[in-house]
């Protein structure tokens, strides 16, 4: 596990450097191994597990409540093959931030809006 954090350090080093704030897109995730974008995937939930777990005592556990229980129906690599097909299937969407295709697209946390500006079933 250190080396999937470390590997994801090592993407991230030259924004690091430049003092800028930094969200893995599709360009980072398409240069990652199944390693790595599982690491990424398993840090996104001990996150939520973390958050979930801090506040129990009446607070909101904001998206992550929904995250965790989302997360318990399927397993991290399909999550991973998820946001891989995405990026594949939306060549011009590799902008789009990681984390918000995994809550968007690979999870019923927030799903995306329709045309009508429903939420998606």
């Amino acid at each position: 596990m250190i080396g999937l954090l470390i590997g994801g350090l090592a993407l991230s080093a030259p924004a690091v450097e430049s003092g800028q704030a930094f969200l893995w897109t599709g360009h980072n995730w398409q240069q990652v191994s199944e390693d790595g974008k599982a690491g990424y995937i398993f840090g996104m939930g001990n996150l939520a597990d973390f958050e979930t777990a801090a506040t129990r005592g009446g607070k909101s556990p904001c998206i992550s409540r929904t995250f965790v229980d989302d997360l318990k129906s399927r397993t991290v690599m399909q999550i991973v093959q998820e946001v891989d097909k995405f990026y594949q299937e939306n060549p011009g969407k590799l902008d789009t931030p990681v984390i918000e295709v995994v809550l968007r697209r690979c999870t019923k946390v927030c799903p995306p809006d329709t045309a009508r500006g429903k939420a998606k079933q």
